[in-house]
């Protein structure tokens, strides 16, 4: 009898058993229907059998100062919270995702295995303007006594082209810090590795746009060349053509204004555009005449591309510089020996053809005592024409032989009315500005010039 109930206690037991276990899963299912599964947690924040109420109020008030820790390898750097970093305080959205993807029935599981937490990309987790102010504030305090990084470089230096290594530092990217922040915060990580932020050199020895700009550089880096200017061979050095390089970072350019600066210097030595001349005078001796608008200079439009060209070559160039205006020969001369004298102090105007005087006649200038005299310079007739009217502002004078020499209405014409030339009569009956001619000489004298010839007043 005795064994017969134990056998019966048995079989009760092997029924309760499951039962128990049973009720026990359902309950803890219905349960969990409306709660968070064991283990769960959010922002490193324990939630487990909460609802998302509950859960809210307790990541409401836990979130704003959870600790999160910044370190440099084993170094802890700084220590902030989650309110400092702009943690938002708005879950519901995210809470009720994290809920939508637990299944109740699974409760017992969760017990050893921690469940994944579904974050919603749609919930704003963390507000950026508040992140990327600590993240600015923290990286330039930490900055001051950091080493800045610094990009590879190209460079030259005593006619050599020089390399300079890139250096990794350990200044902190105040970008990087707050994407390296907010991933952290995202994946429920409480420590940032600050050794992620450090800003980077952009430009590296390694970097095939580097090694391809240091061949360019090195083909450029032996240019030499000649420049001809009348009868001078001007050399052009290496470490000048080097100047005008502009190197930043992996490119380069030729820069046309260093050039052009170069240019400058030349014209300054060499040109005569606008240069005083001492010019050897029919009666006066040697004088000093000013510019006009007669005179050549280097043509920097046309010359710049050309050097440009020769640089990128990378090959010794030779060539004639490239000239604008008048009077450029390849012996150095300027005016020639061809040319028309005007000498106002002693109102005379002399023709020379090749070096010997051809024609000489007195003629009247312009009124210097009325404001009118007759301009000072190197000019040239830059047209002739018949039969002009010649125009101011209260007159209009026909001429027939009209010989214009410089760009404000002044040249050389005959004069009809004027009963004298020579002497002082130019100081009360001179001119608007021009140089008045007999009618004779003048005709003589259109004749005889061509278009492009001198004439040196004084």
């Amino acid at each position: 009898m005795e064994t017969q109930n134990k056998g019966a206690s048995r079989r009760l037991w092997l029924w309760l058993i499951p039962l128990i276990l049973v009720i026990i899963y359902v309950g803890g299912a219905l349960h969990y229907q409306h709660r968070y599964l064991p283990r769960t947690e959010v922002f490193g924040i324990k939630i487990a059998g909460k609802t998302p109420t509950q859960a809210a109020t307790i990541l409401n008030k836990n979130i704003q100062t959870t600790k999160y820790t910044f370190k440099e390898g084993d170094k802890t750097v700084l220590t902030t919270t989650g309110a400092k970093l702009g943690i938002s305080r708005n879950f519901t959205a995210m809470l009720n995702s994290v809920k939508d993807n637990q299944s109740a029935w699974s409760w017992p599981v969760h017990i050893f295995t921690q469940p994944t937490a579904s974050l919603t990309k749609t919930v704003t987790l963390i507000n950026q303007t508040t992140l990327k102010q600590f993240a600015t504030q923290t990286a330039a305090k930490l900055n001051q006594t950091r080493t800045a990084p610094r990009n590879a470089k190209l460079a030259f230096k005593d006619g050599q082209l020089v390399t300079t290594k890139e250096r990794y530092g350990n200044q902190i990217s105040a970008t990087k810090l707050a994407s390296q922040t907010e991933k952290q915060v995202l994946a429920n990580q409480n420590t940032v590795n600050l050794k992620k932020t450090y800003d980077k050199p952009q430009v590296t020895v390694g970097m095939k746009s580097f090694k391809n700009l240091k061949a360019k550089l090195t083909k450029i880096s032996h240019v030499s060349g000649v420049l001809k200017i009348q009868q001078h061979n001007v050399k052009v050095s290496k470490s000048e053509v080097q100047s005008w390089i502009d190197i930043n970072g992996t490119s380069m350019t030729i820069s046309q204004s260093k050039i052009d600066h170069y240019l400058d210097k030349l014209d300054h030595k060499y040109a005569t555009y606008y240069k005083t001349r001492h010019f050897k005078s029919t009666a006066r001796g040697t004088v000093d005449v000013p510019a006009g608008i007669y005179g050549w200079s280097i043509s920097h439009k046309k010359e710049i591309p050309v050097l440009v060209k020769a640089v990128k070559s990378g090959t010794t160039f030779d060539k004639k510089v490239i000239v604008k205006g008048n009077g450029y020969h390849a012996d150095g001369t300027d005016i020639g020996n061809t040319y028309v004298e005007v000498d106002k102090q002693n109102q005379m105007e002399y023709y020379y053809k090749d070096g010997k005087l051809a024609m000489s006649s007195a003629v009247v200038t312009g009124n210097p005592n009325k404001g009118k005299e007759t301009p000072s310079g190197v000019f040239y007739i830059w047209s002739k024409q018949r039969n002009a009217t010649l125009r101011g502002a209260n007159y209009a004078t026909k001429v027939s032989y009209w010989m214009p020499v410089d760009d404000t209405g002044v040249g050389l014409h005959d004069s009809p009315w004027q009963p004298q030339y020579g002497g002082s009569w130019y100081l009360t009956h001179g001119s608007h500005g021009c140089v008045n001619n007999p009618p004779a000489f003048a005709a003589q004298l259109y004749n005889a010039v061509s278009v492009g010839t001198p004439v040196i007043i004084f």
